[in-house]
């Protein structure tokens, strides 16, 4: 029997595992998850760089102060996204660091760890994906130019919308996604050597 064979054999896993191998959404491991979750949540840190570095007719149209330090509707996107993405990602490190400390789950706890895992999952690649994403193309669609903003605001999307209500700055997004990416990165490291 080769080696992929035998890493591979029935005998040689846990029931968890081989409940999990047949019923989990995302094929991959708690950790992967997790290191998944937490570049998304790094993805976010991207905020203040893309809107400091729009071009200056598009400062002028759509600011009336610096634009890493105005408070935007779309940053608290990121935001929302970043946070999802970490905490899902601090999650998942704690499912993988329960499931590698023992016991072995029972048959009734399987199902619960299996749903927290996909839950999870669900978490921090669509909810903190879409509002990482959708939220830096919305901020960075400046960059192609005033007449890329005066489209959107034809459609009814206003991607630099001042909102003072919701003091979110893509400055702070910014720090709070390098923070939580950089928090999930180093717990999967951490729990991954242990």
């Amino acid at each position: 029997m080769s080696d992929d064979d035998a890493r591979f054999d029935p005998t040689n896993r846990s029931q968890y595992d081989l409940v999990r191998a047949a019923n989990v959404i995302v094929p991959l491991s708690p950790i992967r998850k997790a290191r998944i979750c937490g570049v998304v949540a790094l993805f976010g840190a991207l905020t203040a760089p893309v809107v400091a570095t729009l071009p200056a007719a598009v400062r002028e149209a759509g600011f009336s102060g610096p634009p890493a330090a105005t408070p935007l509707g779309v940053a608290a996107v990121v935001l929302v996204g970043t946070i999802a993405a970490g905490g899902a990602g601090l999650g998942l490190v704690a499912l993988q660091r329960r499931l590698a400390r023992g016991p072995e789950p029972s048959d009734a706890a399987v199902w619960s760890f299996l749903a927290a895992e996909d839950a999870l999952s669900g978490i921090g690649f669509v909810t903190g994906g879409l509002g990482v994403g959708v939220g830096l193309s919305l901020l960075a669609s400046g960059h192609w130019g005033v007449e890329a903003l005066e489209a959107l605001h034809r459609n009814g999307i206003e991607p630099y919308l001042a909102v003072s209500t919701v003091p979110v700055t893509p400055r702070l997004t910014s720090a709070v996604a390098l923070t939580t990416g950089l928090a999930v990165l180093a717990a999967t490291v951490v729990v991954d050597r242990e």
